[in-house]
C-alpha cells in the first residue's frame, strides 16, 4: 500500500480512532506475530475420499465468473481469475490492494466454504458416506493449508465469520452430535481438526473487531459469526462472547439502518448480504434460548418491508452502490442465486407476514435450512398479497420508488437522493447523487453501471464508482466526491430533499460546491399516461462543463426517431426518451479512452453497453428537461 493511501486513510480518523488504530496495530503486528511464530503447523494426512480419487467425478461450483470443481482438491491460495497465487506468510503483512498476487476477493470467495453446506446436504439426502468423506477431506485440507494467521485467508475478519456460520449449518445438516457418537473416524476428525479450527476462528473474531470508520457490514458479520458459534459450539468464554456479540447486533441493527429500514451503506446488493447476518442470528438465538429484543425484531421487520419495496416484479433490485455477489449461506449452488426473493420468503415466515410473500415466492434449501418443516408449513399457510403496486417513498433515507402495476404490466423507477455512504470512508457507496434507474415489466432499461472490481484494475474501479457511470450529471469531468482509495471517499456530498408530492420529488446535492455549481433534479411521474418528466437545474456564476448520460442495459435495442430515442426489449413495452432540445446526444458503447459505455451486473464481469451521452459548456444557469414515455 502506498504512503499516499495511508495519508488519505489517516484523514478519515477521529482522535479516538487514532488511539484504537495504534492498539489494533500492536495486536496485529506484535501480539499476532508472536502467536504466529509460536504456532505449530498442522500436518494431518489427508483422509481418503473416493469422490476425490474418482477422475471422472466432477461438480462445478460458481465463484463469480469462474467455477471450482469441488470434487477435486482445492488450491486455497489461488486466484482462479488471474491464476496468481497469494503467498503463505504472516497474514497481516500481505498487500491485498494491488494486482501483485491477483484479487483477494476471488480467493476469499472460495475460502468462505459456502460449498460445504451443499456437500453436507448431499450426505443428508443420500446417506452416502462418500459425501461425508468429501466434507472431511476439504475441512482437513483447509486446516492443513491455512495455519492460524498464515496466508490471506486470515487477513479479513468478515471471512472468518462467514466460515463460522457455515460451520454451524454444516454441523446441523450432518447431525454431527449423533455422528460423533456413532462414527469414530468423524469423532476423531471433529476433536482433532474441526473443533480446534472453530475455536481459532472464534478467538480471531473476538479479538479483531472492525470499529470506528471500519464499523460497517464487517462489524455486523463479526458479531453474527461469533454469536452463532458461541451459541452452538463449546468454545472458550462462551457466555461472555454470546453477551458481547448479541449486544453488538442489537446496537448495529439500529445504527446501520435508518428508522425506515434502509441500510446506510448505500449499496443495494449488500442489503441481502447484511440482512442474512441479522436474520440468521435471530433464528439461532430463538433456537438456543438467546432471544433478541422486541426492538431488534421491529427493526428487522422494517428492513424486510424496504426489501420488498425496492424489488421490481421480477425480483430485480436497483443496483446503487457496490455489489460483489456476496452471500452468507448458499446451499443451492446456483450461479446467480436471487437471495432477495429467498429472503422475502424468510421474512414472511419469521413475521408471519403475507405482504412479504410474492407471487413468485420460493421455498428453497436455504429456507429449509433456516426454518425446517415448521417454517414450510407457515410459508404454505400464507396467502400471497403479491408485488407492491404503488409508489413508495423513503423520504428520510433519500430513496424513492415510483411504481405503477396493473396485471403483469409494471412501471418502476428508483430515484437516489441519499447520502454517499456510511461513516467517514463511505466504503461501498458510489458518487451517484440524484441518479435513477428504470425497469418496465421487470426488465431493466436505464441502469446503474454496476461495480466490476474492488482492489484491482484501478482505472475500471474509478469509472464504475464514478459519477459518469450513473444516470445523473457530471460537472467539469469531476466526481461528486473524491475517491481516495478503492473503498474510501473524501469530501462527501450532502443531499437535500426540497419538495415531495404524491407523484413527484425534487432534491439537490452540494457535491460540486468547489466548482461553484449546484444541481437540483425534479422527477415527476404521470401515472395516467405512464410517463416521467425529469427537470435538471444547474446554477452557477461561472462557466462549467456538464455531461449528461443515460446508461442502457446491454439487451436494450436503440432506435433514433428524430430528436428522441426509442428503446426496445423483447419482453416488455418500449420506452421513448425525448431529450432536451439544447443537447446533442450521441451513442457511446464499450469505449476505453476514456472508459464509457460498460455494464457489470455481477462482480468480475463487464460487458459493453450503450450510453446516450451529451455534454455542453454552460455559461451560467442552465435547465435541461427530459421526458420518458412508456409506450
Amino acid at each position: 500500500m502506498s504512503i499516499a493511501w495511508y495519508i488519505q486513510r489517516f484523514r478519515t480518523f477521529s482522535i479516538p480512532e487514532i488511539l484504537f488504530r495504534f492498539h489494533q496495530r500492536a495486536r496485529t503486528h506484535i501480539l499476532d506475530k508472536q502467536i504466529y511464530k509460536r504456532s505449530s503447523k498442522s500436518n494431518y494426512s489427508l483422509p481418503e475420499s473416493s469422490i476425490i480419487q474418482n477422475k471422472n467425478a466432477s461438480f462445478l461450483y460458481p465463484i463469480f465468473e469462474k467455477n471450482i470443481d469441488i470434487f477435486k482438491p482445492i488450491d486455497w491460495h489461488l486466484d482462479i481469475q488471474s491464476e496468481k497465487r497469494f503467498p503463505r506468510k504472516f497474514s497481516h503483512q500481505i498487500n491485498i490492494r494491488s494486482d501483485e498476487y491477483g484479487s483477494a476477493k476471488h480467493v476469499w470467495e472460495i475460502n468462505r466454504l459456502l460449498f460445504l453446506t451443499y456437500i453436507a446436504l448431499q450426505y443428508k439426502e443420500t446417506n452416502d458416506s462418500d459425501f461425508l468423506d468429501l466434507f472431511v477431506f476439504h475441512v482437513t485440507s483447509w486446516v492443513q493449508e491455512n495455519p492460524y494467521l498464515e496466508g490471506v485467508n486470515w487477513y479479513s475478519n468478515i471471512e472468518i465469520n462467514i466460515r463460522l456460520i457455515n460451520f454451524y449449518f454444516c454441523y446441523q445438516i450432518l447431525n454431527a452430535d449423533l455422528l460423533r457418537q456413532t462414527n469414530s473416524k468423524f469423532s476423531e476428525f471433529y476433536e482433532k481438526i474441526w473443533q480446534p479450527c472453530i475455536e481459532k476462528h472464534a478467538e480471531f473474531s473476538f479479538k479483531h473487531p472492525s470499529l470506528f470508520s471500519s464499523a460497517n457490514n464487517h462489524l455486523i458479520s463479526e458479531y453474527a459469526g461469533l454469536f452463532v458459534a458461541a451459541c452452538a459450539f463449546d468454545i472458550k468464554q462462551k457466555e461472555k462472547k454470546i453477551i458481547y456479540a448479541k449486544k453488538g447486533l442489537e446496537r448495529e441493527i439500529i445504527k446501520q439502518n435508518s428508522l425506515e429500514g434502509v441500510n446506510r451503506e448505500e449499496a443495494a446488493e449488500y442489503i441481502q448480504f447484511i440482512n442474512d447476518f441479522f436474520l440468521i442470528a435471530a433464528i439461532v438465538g430463538q433456537n438456543t434460548n438467546h432471544n433478541f429484543s422486541e426492538n431488534y425484531f421491529k427493526q428487522l421487520h422494517k428492513i424486510a418491508h424496504y426489501l420488498n419495496q425496492i424489488l421490481d416484479q421480477n425480483g430485480n433490485y436497483p443496483m446503487y452502490g457496490d455489489g460483489d455477489d456476496g452471500f452468507v449461506l448458499l446451499p443451492d449452488a446456483h450461479k446467480h442465486y436471487n437471495n432477495f426473493l429467498s429472503q422475502l420468503s424468510s421474512f414472511a415466515v419469521l413475521f408471519k407476514d403475507a405482504s412479504l410473500k410474492r407471487e413468485n415466492a420460493i421455498w428453497d434449501n436455504k429456507n429449509e435450512l433456516l426454518f425446517g418443516e415448521k417454517g414450510n408449513v407457515i410459508f404454505n399457510s400464507l396467502e400471497s398479497l403479491g408485488t407492491p403496486n404503488r409508489s413508495s417513498f423513503f423520504e428520510k433515507s433519500g430513496h424513492f420508488i415510483f411504481r405503477k402495476k396493473f396485471d403483469n404490466k409494471e412501471t418502476y423507477l428508483h430515484f437516489d437522493a441519499a447520502p454517499l455512504g456510511f461513516l467517514s470512508i463511505a466504503a461501498h457507496g458510489h458518487a451517484d447523487a440524484l441518479s435513477f434507474i428504470l425497469h418496465v415489466e421487470g426488465v431493466p432499461f436505464l441502469i446503474d453501471s454496476g461495480t466490476f472490481t474492488y482492489h484491482t484494475h484501478k482505472e475500471w474501479r474509478k469509472y464504475f464508482v464514478g459519477t459518469l457511470a450513473h444516470n445523473t450529471i457530471r460537472i467539469n469531468k469531476k466526481d461528486q466526491a473524491t475517491l481516495a482509495g478503492p473503498t474510501m471517499w473524501l469530501n462527501h456530498y450532502d443531499c437535500q430533499i426540497t419538495s415531495v408530492g404524491e407523484n413527484f420529488v425534487e432534491a439537490s446535492h452540494n457535491g460540486y460546491k468547489s466548482e461553484g455549481v449546484s444541481h437540483t433534479r425534479k422527477i415527476e411521474f404521470h401515472p395516467e399516461e405512464d410517463s416521467f418528466t425529469i427537470t435538471d437545474s444547474l446554477k452557477s456564476k461561472k462557466p462549467f462543463l456538464a455531461e449528461i448520460p443515460f446508461h442502457l442495459h446491454p439487451k436494450i435495442m436503440v432506435h433514433t426517431i428524430g430528436a428522441s430515442f426509442l428503446l426496445k426489449s423483447e419482453n416488455s413495452r418500449s420506452v421513448q426518451i425525448f431529450t432536451d432540445a439544447n443537447l446533442n446526444y450521441e451513442i457511446k458503447e464499450g469505449e476505453i479512452n476514456p472508459i464509457t459505455g460498460w455494464y457489470s451486473e455481477h462482480f468480475g464481469e463487464k460487458f459493453k453497453s450503450k450510453t446516450l451521452y451529451a455534454k455542453k459548456t454552460c455559461s451560467g444557469n442552465e435547465t435541461f428537461v427530459t421526458k420518458i414515455k412508456i409506450q
